[in-house]
Formats: structure tokens, sequence, C-alpha cells
């Protein structure tokens, strides 16, 4: 197996910092070298300071999503970690978390035709002596003899030396007694705290081994960290998706789109809602059974043989989940799938054992889990994640999404439709499954951008976000899952899609749908693979740090950026007591605000209309946020207070009332305005009911804070703009030019598929009004560079006046003048606008003829100066 170039890169740099660490034999000055070289300080700009967790160890990372062969990349670093680091005996060990990677790992590597052994042979001349515990305990092919004239190689758990079995390796131990006798001799050996001078542990720790971490993410604990220093390391390498960053020192990484493009990974992930779980199950296997038409006939042109897979994620229903899944297995038997193509894999059953998913005599195409295909279970042939657990379940199907995304053969498909993975569900709220399937990519690394979405069957082929109505079932709300008479015995599937008509079971036929998904995952796919951008492979040295990605300044765009000095907002403050000297600091939303009184105001701009308050299931702020979240109510708790307020006086019911709406509001929001504040705002509000709407209100409590917090914040509006006119009219408040473009910006969700950005990578977390901007900007000759700000982000950009406004882009023209870009959807005309483009407005004509400012709408703009549509800013202002 030949290296992908983004594996190549990663190498190259394990290998350059291995030997700059060879050089200075300090690990923390090794690092702030290794990143000073490629233009990043460790401590600035989102770099992160070396983490010192060995004691002077050197210890990094490299970050890979997973998929990209992390595990073929540590097997090709032992040759570069032990030729930059040599040492008389070649001991390499090689952790993982859990025992199915134990095993998938020491048979992989001791298959002398797997690739992973064939690259270990190929690199060490074919002296390599793979190994595990239990060898290592008894001495097998561990001795002073074999040592000198081969790579040893451990693999071993994580648990190896934790667990009570794991307290062997600490025990005394004559099998390897005359190892720790030799390294004696040789005065390398190491005396390991709790264990005896002859165990496993100390024999493994004299000879100062490479030790490879697979998985790291898993190794932050305490335990974890005195293991690895048990071990006497001479040097540890992390392989991870997912860095810790309170541990990890990431030196190099790939990203999810160089995996697509090296074609390693099934991207993007398409997510369909169906109308229940009959269809779901129904439309999987029909799915299932078109895609095997056409990986035959795509076999036929590339001779790799394909069987697509469907993961079905089942219920769990506590100690009755076994009866769950077997229950499933049992209906798709009685619905015509042959029992044989079927197998369960949960924590307490294992079907899949022993059977070789890729083998063509395979005959497993349905595999029913609940979480249990975790880190470790990989099968480039499985396609579908089918979901049939209810909306309301805790099983997730982030915990297994990542199972589905490994291309067979890392090599792409003739057949577009066998590029990408699909997930059906039938949950009711499709946007919670949507935000668990990217939870569950960016727990291996992938990120949004990554997913694609589609509603439920389109009646003209269109692909993207649709609006479609719940429509409750007693399926959705826990019942049993009926899969009685459900007819699996489909048509011959053909892969261009002309399927007799069937009946499944009673759902309807389910071949138009899954007509839709095949012709929808062709443009899909190509769709994705031109935003991926065929520009090479470049960006690796710019997302290192700390786990985290971090992105400079393009070359092209850094010196006229460099050069900006963007005005601010600064207000006069006082020198202090013991000078007259006037000093100026960037003004804030506090300065303003700090005179504001609750009191002084009127309860009249709260509006409270309990007969459109719905049953107790309401958005409502979350406890350390200023952002409203939706929380439900359980129906026996809401009795519950119901009960108990049924009860009370009227006063008693104010006041529970009071305490309700005080709760919910967030620990920010009362810092900002004063908890005596509003306290008293509430009390006011609430005696000014009438007893019904308190009733009303009770059951409510999210939509009355709602109205209390908008109120306020429009009452404290109203008042900064009017301090803010004042201070600017007596000299208080003036404009200078105060901010400078940071050298670099981490991005969580990097997007590098537009030109002309101003950092190599850009935050990708855009919406449609975004993106044409973008895709204005970045196409426009007379832009030379734009950024996508990101609100609240520390070293961004914000026009602070009164109120703090962080305008969507700001972007240099070519005559060097530098514009502020707010876009708005159709749907965001109100007061909201009118502020920031007032502000925005009254900022661009003190900043002076080089600052512009503009609020850009897709269609109809406001009737305000700087208002402009997207097509008449881009034929009037960059025109």
């Amino acid at each position: 197996m030949e290296l992908k170039q983004y594996q190549r890169d990663v190498l190259r740099e394990v290998g350059r910092f291995a030997r700059t660490y060879a050089m200075t034999r300090d690990a923390k000055a090794a690092y702030d070298r290794f990143m000073g070289d490629i233009g990043l300080t460790p401590g600035q700009g989102g770099v992160s300071r070396y983490h010192d967790d060995l004691g002077g160890v050197p210890k990094v990372c490299v970050k890979v999503p997973t998929g990209g062969g992390k595990t073929f990349i540590g097997a090709c670093a032992a040759k570069v970690l032990a030729e930059t680091l040599p040492s008389r005996d070649d001991v390499i060990v090689w952790l993982v978390p859990r025992r199915e990677i134990l095993a998938q790992t020491l048979r992989n590597m001791r298959n002398p035709e797997h690739f992973l052994r064939i690259q270990l042979d190929r690199d060490f001349a074919g002296r390599v002596e793979v190994l595990d515990k239990e060898d290592g305990l008894r001495g097998r092919s561990f001795s002073a003899a074999t040592v000198g004239d081969q790579l040893t190689l451990f693999v071993l758990s994580y648990d190896s030396f934790k667990n009570k079995d794991g307290r062997r390796a600490y025990a005394e131990n004559s099998a390897v007694a005359n190892v720790t006798e030799y390294q004696r001799a040789a005065g390398t050996a190491v005396s390991v705290e709790g264990a005896d001078d002859t165990a496993l542990i100390s024999a493994l720790a004299g000879f100062n081994p490479i030790v490879i971490v697979d998985e790291s993410h898993h190794v932050g604990s305490k335990l974890s960290l005195d293991m690895l220093r048990n071990l006497n390391p001479r040097f540890v390498l992390e392989l991870t998706a997912t860095p810790d960053p309170k541990h990890a020192n990431v030196i190099a990484q790939a990203t999810a789109r160089q995996l697509k493009t090296e074609e390693m990974v099934k991207l993007p992930v398409v997510v369909y809602r169906r109308p229940d779980k009959r269809t779901t199950v129904a439309d999987a296997v029909m799915l299932q059974r078109r895609l095997e038409a056409i990986a035959e006939q795509d076999e036929r042109r590339t001779g790799r043989y394909i069987r697509p897979i469907v993961l079905f994620q089942a219920e769990r229903r506590g100690t009755d989940d076994a009866e769950t899944y077997q229950k499933l297995k049992d209906k798709l038997v009685e619905g015509g799938i042959p029992e044989e193509q079927i197998a369960i894999r949960t924590g307490d059953m294992d079907e899949l054992r022993g059977a070789d998913l890729m083998d063509r005599a395979c005959p497993i195409r349905f595999i029913i889990t609940v979480e249990a295909l975790a880190e470790g279970w990989d099968c480039p042939f499985a396609y579908v994640l089918a979901t049939v657990a209810n909306k309301n379940s805790q099983v997730s199907v982030e915990q297994i999404v990542g199972r589905v995304l490994r291309q067979p053969y890392a090599a792409r498909a003739g057949a577009r439709s066998l590029n990408i993975a699909y997930v059906l569900t039938a949950s009711s709220d499709f946007d919670r499954t949507l935000q668990q399937v990217v939870d569950g990519l960016n727990g291996v690394g992938f990120s949004r951008e990554d997913v694609a979405e589609a509603g439920p069957a389109p009646t003209s082929g269109q692909q993207g976000q649709l609006d479609f109505t719940p429509s409750p079932s007693a399926d959705e709300e826990g019942e049993e899952l009926d899969l009685d008479g459900l007819d699996l015995h489909f048509p011959a599937a053909d892969p261009m899609g002309s399927e007799a008509s069937g009946d499944g079971g009673g759902h309807g036929p389910a071949s138009p749908f899954v007509d839709d998904i095949i012709e929808e995952s062709e443009a899909v796919e190509e769709q994705f693979e031109n935003e991926t951008g065929h520009g090479g492979l470049d960006t690796l040295a710019g997302g290192l740090g700390g786990g985290a990605n971090v992105y400079p300044m393009r070359d092209e765009a850094a010196d006229s950026a460099r050069a900006l000095a963007v005005p601010q907002f600064v207000i006069r403050v006082d020198g202090g007591l013991f000078t007259d000297d006037e000093t100026w600091k960037p003004l804030d939303r506090e300065d303003p605000l700090r005179d504001f009184k609750l009191s002084k105001y009127g309860i009249d701009r709260v509006t409270i209309n309990p007969a459109t308050f719905s049953d107790a299931r309401e958005i409502d702020l979350t406890e350390d946020s200023d952002e409203y979240k939706i929380r439900w109510i359980e129906e026996d708790i809401r009795k519950n207070m119901r009960m108990l307020f049924n009860n009370m006086s009227d006063e008693g019911k104010r006041e529970s009332l009071k305490a309700a709406i005080y709760k919910a509001m967030s620990g920010q929001f009362k810092n900002t305005y004063g908890e005596q504040q509003i306290t008293r705002f509430i009390k006011r509000v609430v005696e000014d009911m009438e007893s019904p709407d308190v009733e009303a209100c009770y059951d409510s409590i999210g939509n009355v804070t709602r109205a209390i917090t908008d109120a306020v914040r429009s009452l404290a509006d109203d008042f900064c703009e009017d301090r803010f006119e004042k201070l600017l009219s007596r000299g208080d408040v003036k404009i200078s030019p105060e901010y400078r473009f940071p050298d670099s910006f981490t991005q969580t969700s990097p997007l590098t598929s537009y030109a002309k950005s101003l950092y190599a990578a850009e935050d990708g977390r855009i919406d449609g009004a975004e993106r044409q901007m973008i895709d204005l900007l970045a196409n426009n000759p007379r832009v030379v560079w734009w950024h996508r700000v990101v609100e609240r982000r520390e070293g961004e950009f914000s026009i602070n006046g009164f109120i703090t406004h962080y305008p969507d882009f700001l972007a240099l023209r070519d005559d060097g003048t530098l514009m502020a870009i707010e876009t708005k959807g159709e749907h965001l005309k109100g007061d909201d606008s009118r502020l920031k483009l007032s502000l925005g407005t009254r900022w661009a004509d003190m900043a002076g003829g080089k600052f512009r400012y503009f609020m850009v709408f897709a269609s109809e703009a406001l009737d305000m100066p700087n208002s402009y549509t997207l097509a008449e800013f881009g034929s009037e202002i960059l025109g």
C-alpha cells in the first residue's frame, strides 16, 4: 500500500520534529523551534504552549480523521523515529484503547500479507517480531538474545498495566529475568515504582522504548499518564482524530477534504428523514439492494468487489434491549431476508466474531446494533446507517456514524452513489438527528461541512433542507416497533432504477424514494467533490497547534492587512488619583449602560399573551448563556408542579411565578442588568397580571421569560443609543485607529474552497446569504481579500458603539477601501437590522473615506442609507 500525499506530509513533520528534538534534547525547546519554523508562536494566535505531561519526555500528536490511515502512518513512523532517535535495541510499545483494536492490530501486524506488516518488514529488513502481553510475560521471542537483532514490537492495551490483570506485569517474573539482568549489566535498568526488578514493566522500561499511542484521546487520566511514565519512553507519538487540547501537542494534521480527495473516505454523509420506522426499514433494505446492483455493475469496470452493508441501529430498553434487537432480526427474516445475511453485534451478543466482512463468500448484508460498533470496528462495505430507535431514546446515531465512512480499497468507485454514506431516520426531530450526525463526525475528526441533508421523498428531485411538518404517530411516541406483515421480497434490483413496482408490506412502493436517493447521491457527491477543490494539499502546516486548527494570513494578503489600523470608538476615562492626564480606552457596551436604571421605566413593552402559549414545551434560556434553547418538561413533573401551584393562594401563585421567571433567566443576563433591578421589574410585571393570566403563565415560563428579557433589552438599547450620542456630542467618545488584524485565527470549521480569503481558512459556519456574499467577494476582480468575522471571537473586529456589532465580513477593495459588510436574509428586517445599520453608517462617516459600511439583503433592502440588495451591491459597489 502506497502512502497518500497527506500521509507523506504528516510523516515529514514527524521526522522534522524528531530531528529538532535530537538536536536540542529538550522537548519544549524543540516544540517552540518547530512551530517557529512555520511562523507560529506557542501561546499566541491560538497556538497552544507545549504540554509537558511526562517530565521532559517528548510527546507529540498527529491528528488524522477516522478512515485516514492513522495506523499506517504510525507503522511508517516507526522507522522514522528509530533512525532519528537510535537505540542499541529497537523496542516499540504500541498502545491501543480497546480489546477489539488490540485483536485487530495484532492480527494485521502478524499477517505477512497485510500492508501494515509488509511496511514493517520493508523498513526493518524483515526482522520484526510482534508480541502481545502474554508473549512478554512468558518470555516468548523476548530475551536478551533476540531484542538486539530485530524490531521488537509490543502491541498492548491501555489496560495492560492498569487493572487487576495488569498487575501481573509488575510482579516478579523469571521468564524475563535474563532481560533485566542484561539491562543491569549494560547500565540501562530502570526501577519502576511498585514493580519487581524482574517484572515485564521493568524490562520494557529498561529498553527506553518508543511508544506509539493509538486513539490517544483516551489517554488523559492521571492513571494513564502514570502508565506512560512507567514505560520510561524516549519518545511518545500519539495518533488520534480528536486531540485533547489539555494534553495534546499537535505537530501535524490531515483534513477531511484531503481524505476525500485522496479517496480514503465516503463523503458527504447524506441524511434522509422517512415518515416512520416501518418505512425506514423497508427503504434501507431496498437501498442496499440498489447499491449492491450498482456495485456489481461497477465491479465489471473496476474489478473491485463491494457488498454494501446496512447498519440498523435498534432501540435500547434497559435490560430488555436483547428482545428489541432480536425482534428486529426476526421481523427481517419473516419479511424475506435470509437469516445468514443478518448479524447482531451488541455489548452482549457478537455474531460478527470470526467473520471477514470483506470476503466475497461472506453473506452478511445487514448488521443490527445499538451502540457497540465503536472504535476498532470499521468495515468499508458499510454504507447505510438506518436508525429505528424512538425519538426520545437515549440511543444516539453519533456513536456509530463514523463506522460508515471508510472507502472500500481506498479508491473511488466508478459509480458516484458508492462514494458517499447514507443515514435514514424516522425521527420527527430531523434537526436533532442532523446535529447527532455532526457531533458523531466531529468525534472522529470531521465537521458539519461533511454532512448533506435531505427531507422526505422529494417530489421534484430537489436536494437540500426541506420544510416538513412532523406527523405524530404511536411509533414515534415510544410504542413497540411494528413490522408485522412487512414484505421485503422486492423485485430484483436494476442499477438503472427500473425495478418493477412492488408493495413494501403496506407502506407503499419503496423504489420511488430509493430512486430519488440514488439520483440525488450523484449530484450531492459531484457538488461535494467540486467544493473540495483540487488545489493541492499544502494546507497541513496551517492547521497546527494544540489540537486547534490555526490558520495564518495568506502571503498574498498579509502586507495589505497588516498595514491597516481600523478605527473603533474609544471613551475618555479618568487617569486616576495621582495624575490629571486623561486616558482613552476602547468603548464597550457597559460604558453607556452603566447609568441604566430599570426602575425608571414602565412595563408597557412587556407583551404577554397566554392564549399563544403551548403546553409546557417552551423555548427557554440556558443556565450559562444568553441564548434560548428548547427545554421539554416531563409530563409527570409538570403535573406535580401544577398540583402544587393549584393549591396555592393568589399571592403564593404570584410569588412562585416570580421565582420561576427569575430562575429561568441566564446568569449573564442578570449580571448585565443587575439582579436587584431584574427582581423588581419581574415583580411589577407579575403583579400587573390578572389571576387567570398568572395561572396560564406558570405553564409557560419560557415564553414569559422571553417576553420580559426582550423588553428589557429593548429599553436598554434605546438608553444606550441616546447615551452614546450624548457622549459623542460632548467629546467623551471619539473614533481612533485601534484594531489590527491578528496573524492567525483558530478555525473549528475551516472553509478553504473559496479564493481571496485573508486567512488560509475562514470560518465555515455560514448560511445561504453569507455563502452568496462569499461567492461574490471571492470572484469579483475588485476585491483584494475578504474575511469572515466570527461574533465574539477573541481578536475579531467589532463596531463598538451603543451596541457591539460584529459585521459578517470585512473586505478590502482594490482602491484601498475597507468594507464592513453585514448580510441579511429576507426574514431579518427588524429593529436589530435598523440599529446595526444606523451604527455602521455612523462609524463609516466618522472613520473617513477609506472605510465603508454596507448592509446587504438578498432581494429587498431597507429604505435607509447604505442598505443594498445583493445585486445592487455587486453592480454599484463592486462593479
